[in-house]
C-alpha cells in the first residue's frame, strides 16, 4: 500500500531512496482516486526493491507542500532521482519533466523506471 505521508516524510525518503514518486492529491480528486491502484499495483511490484518507492502527499492537507513544487493539477506523481526532481525525457517527447501528471498507466512509470535504473 502506497503510504500517505507529511511533506517531511517525503523530505527523507527522497534523500534515502534512489527513485520516489510522489503521488499528490486530495481526497476530493476523482482521478487521485483512479491512479491509487495503479501505483498500488507498482509499490507491490517493486516492494523488493530499496531503490524505487512510492508515496502520497495530501495536497488539501499540506497546500505548503504543492505551493513549493508549483502543483497547479492533480494527480500530481513527482519524480526524484538521486536525492532531488527528476529532469526525463518521456519518449515522443521534446520536453523533460519532472513529474507526471493525470492519470497515467502503469507502463508510464515503468519507462521511467527504466530509464534511471536500468
Amino acid at each position: 500500500m502506497v503510504r500517505d505521508v507529511r511533506p517531511e516524510d517525503v523530505e527523507r525518503a527522497v534523500k534515502s531512496t534512489k527513485l520516489l514518486f510522489v503521488d499528490c492529491w486530495a481526497p476530493w480528486c476523482g482521478p487521485c482516486h483512479a491512479l491509487t491502484p495503479i501505483l498500488e499495483e507498482l509499490d507491490s511490484k517493486y516492494s523488493d526493491n530499496p531503490d524505487v518507492g512510492f508515496l502520497k502527499v495530501n495536497v488539501q492537507e499540506h497546500p505548503e507542500y504543492a505551493e513549493k513544487y508549483r502543483i497547479t493539477a492533480i494527480p500530481c506523481v513527482l519524480i526524484f532521482h538521486e536525492g532531488r526532481p527528476a529532469e526525463y525525457k518521456p519518449q515522443n517527447s521534446t520536453k523533460a519533466v519532472d513529474r507526471l501528471v493525470g492519470v497515467r498507466p502503469a507502463a508510464h512509470f515503468e519507462e521511467v523506471i527504466k530509464h534511471f535504473l536500468g
